[in-house]
């Protein structure tokens, strides 16, 4: 801003101040009221850039003129805006269209006089002036310090007359003066009125309340008896992956069958007893000289012997199955070695033999398939196929994306042999093949939902009237544990809650009040800081428009002191 002071060449007068004040585009009523207070001249003149928004209303006008005439100030304006003039000059304002028209018209004068040449409303070149003269004398030019102090005088009484044009002017009678001064007097209360009610203005900044909340310490279970998040019992569903299994493997045998099987054979009885027939029992022992006996299978009867010419005996005979005694394969024994007849017989009328030699008797071990072996067989199968579960759960191969498995709740289903595992008890060989298939069982769970079931939790911890703040909370989920078909993870979730503010009723309630009670009213929502122009404001304005109210960032309570 720019003030320059000019300073008349006559002597005579008393010194008149004047200073020219530049105005910004930005400048309001405040700022430019502001200038008039702490400017010491006693003639100001305000410079208004185009555009100005000083310059948007007519009330601005009159509030700057009132504020200078209660100073006992002469205000003038410049503006290169005809509108702005207008405006100025319907305030009752000397106005200039530039600075050189005010220099070469507006030099100061005595209050109410004029050169007796022209109307004192316009001066011919632009200029229209208020309650004092235009002067044709050109303003001294500055000095390089343009803030330097000029002294201005009034002008020569002996001017040079400018014609008049247009009829002259008529008397005002005195009860045209009265109206217009009554009508002056009504304006000025007017825009008292009006002043009090847009200059004053209040800023207004709202940290709400805030306080934490947590941290909680939760635990929610995945089940998979369970359809879909429970946040009223904290639980989520699991679900139950399938895998197809197969093993196979050849297994030694290791049982032992012994076989034990008794010689057979055929003795042939012959009776010399020429007197009588003679039977023997089944089951008659008959035996070799080394005593390996023998039993008979069937029971049989010899007819009594006959003598043919001369004096010979031909005895009867009949020939029967019979079976060692012992099993081994000392019952196999050559031909005519089975002599020895059955007890109690009569060893000369009695003979008894093995026209061939008997056999089939033996013992003899052989390893076989036990039922241990197949036990041990299907316990290797089966483990084998919970090894396949778990490494197929471990790459979590067609699992959806965000699905953990846990591999430590894997089971085996009911397996399938590839064959009926009782055939092959008793086969006899050094091993045996056995495969087995089967579906496996692993529990996956999605944590995601985990987050928003602490939230609602911790969303319940929130007071009456207050609110979870947007983004504060801070939510750490635990490492899952399994026990079963049950997994449990561990929660910790912690956030902060803030005073709900409802501007518009708060705006509404403080208006009009004494600063102290718009601040306790506010203090109960959190930190206020109330600020008004001007300084000298005691409440708020009733003015809405006029009221600047910001809800800054929440702030918690202040720490009581120790």
């Amino acid at each position: 801003m720019s003030d320059e002071l000019t300073q008349g060449a006559t002597p005579a007068a008393p010194p008149v101040l004047s200073r020219l004040v530049y105005l910004d585009v930005d400048d309001e009523i405040t700022s430019a009221a502001a200038r008039i207070r702490s400017t010491e001249a006693n003639r100001i003149t305000l410079v208004l850039p185009y555009g100005s928004r000083l310059a948007t209303s007519r009330i601005n006008f009159r509030l700057l003129a009132r504020e200078a005439a209660a100073r006992g100030k002469r205000l003038d304006i410049v503006c290169a805006d005809a509108s702005a003039r207008a405006l100025a000059a319907a305030a009752g304002l000397p106005v200039h269209a530039s600075v050189a028209a005010f220099e070469a018209h507006g030099a100061p004068g005595a209050e109410g006089e004029t050169d007796g040449t022209e109307p004192s409303g316009t001066n011919g070149s632009g200029t229209q002036a208020v309650g004092g003269a235009a002067s044709q004398r050109s303003l001294p030019e500055l000095a390089d310090d343009d803030t330097a102090t000029r002294v201005i005088t009034a002008p020569r009484r002996t001017s040079p007359k400018v014609p008049l044009v247009g009829p002259a002017r008529p008397p005002v009678s005195p009860r045209v003066a009265v109206g217009v001064g009554l009508g002056v007097l009504a304006a000025v209360v007017i825009f008292g009125l009006l002043a009090a009610q847009l200059l004053p203005s209040a800023t207004i900044v709202l940290h709400p309340r805030s306080a934490d909340l947590g941290p909680l310490q939760l635990t929610v279970e995945a089940r998979a008896d369970v359809t879909g998040p429970d946040a009223t019992n904290l639980v989520i569903p699991a679900q139950r992956f399938t895998f197809p299994l197969e093993a196979s493997n050849t297994f030694p045998a290791t049982g032992t069958k012994v076989l034990q099987a008794k010689a057979t054979g055929n003795v042939t009885f012959s009776n010399f007893d020429t007197g009588s027939a003679n039977r023997i029992d089944a089951g008659s022992i008959v035996k070799t000289r080394s005593d390996i006996e023998f039993a008979t299978l069937a029971t049989v009867t010899l007819p009594n012997a006959t003598i043919q010419f001369p004096f010979t005996i031909v005895p009867s005979t009949s020939t029967v199955g019979v079976e060692a005694v012992l099993t081994g394969p000392e019952g196999n024994v050559g031909n005519n070695t089975i002599v020895v007849i059955p007890k109690g017989e009569n060893k000369r009328l009695l003979k008894v033999t093995n026209v061939e030699a008997t056999s089939g008797g033996a013992h003899e071990e052989r390893i076989v398939v036990s039922e241990v072996d197949v036990t041990k067989a299907q316990k290797a199968l089966d483990d084998a196929l919970l090894t396949q579960l778990e490494t197929q759960a471990s790459g979590a191969s067609g699992v959806p994306s965000g699905v953990a498995l846990f591999p430590q709740t894997a089971t085996v289903g009911a397996t399938t042999p590839s064959v009926d595992p009782t055939t092959l008890v008793g086969t006899g060989a050094t091993e045996f093949e056995l495969g087995v298939t089967a579906e496996g069982y692993v529990l996956g769970v999605d944590p995601s939902p985990i987050q928003a079931l602490a939230e609602a939790r911790l969303e319940a911890q929130v007071d009456g009237g207050w609110s979870l703040a947007s983004g504060s909370t801070t939510f750490e989920l635990g490492e899952p544990a399994a026990l079963g078909d049950v997994i449990s993870y561990p929660v910790t979730i912690s956030g902060t809650q803030v005073h709900d503010v409802d501007q518009a009723k708060l705006r509404a309630e403080i208006r009009g009040l004494v600063l102290a009670q718009a601040r306790s009213r506010l203090d109960d929502y959190g930190d206020v800081s109330i600020s008004v122009w001007p300084d000298w404001v005691t409440t708020i304005p009733t003015n809405d428009e006029r009221i600047d109210f910001t809800i800054a960032g929440p702030q918690p309570a202040p720490s009581p002191s120790p």
